[in-house]
């Protein structure tokens, strides 16, 4: 199964691209929003999830995800982000993230997450 990872932070990014290939997944990691646009518009029907940070060079996450969906695409988006203000999370689920989670978190809390994500139809 193929992730988009899309994070600036190299030590997060490093940690869990690690972790999620110790997990079984092919995973793209991205570190600003144009280049996670680029792979989206390329690849996007082969993406099972996105993991997408909101604090991105280049293209803000939030501005990524309206592009994303405003072109049609229900690919699973899971915000994982520092931005812990509710107004936030509100602006996260409503331009069309189907999860919020906030740093830190625990690996755990992340991959159940993305297993419930991955449990639901996309279509």
């Amino acid at each position: 199964m193929r992730i988009l990872l899309v994070e600036d932070d190299l030590m997060i990014g490093k940690t869990l691209l690690g972790a999620l290939q110790r997990d079984g997944y092919a995973v793209d990691w991205v570190k600003d929003g144009q280049a996670g646009r680029l792979a989206l518009d390329t690849m996007g029907e082969a993406y099972a999830l996105v993991l997408l940070d909101l604090g991105l060079p280049k293209k803000s996450g939030l501005e990524l995800l309206r592009e994303v969906r405003r072109s049609g695409s229900k690919v699973r988006v899971l915000i994982v982000t520092a931005k812990d203000e509710v107004a936030d999370l509100v602006a996260g689920l409503e331009a069309g993230a189907d999860d919020y989670l906030v740093k830190p978190f625990s690996q755990d809390e992340l991959e159940a997450r993305m297993r419930a994500l991955l449990r639901r139809d996309v279509a």
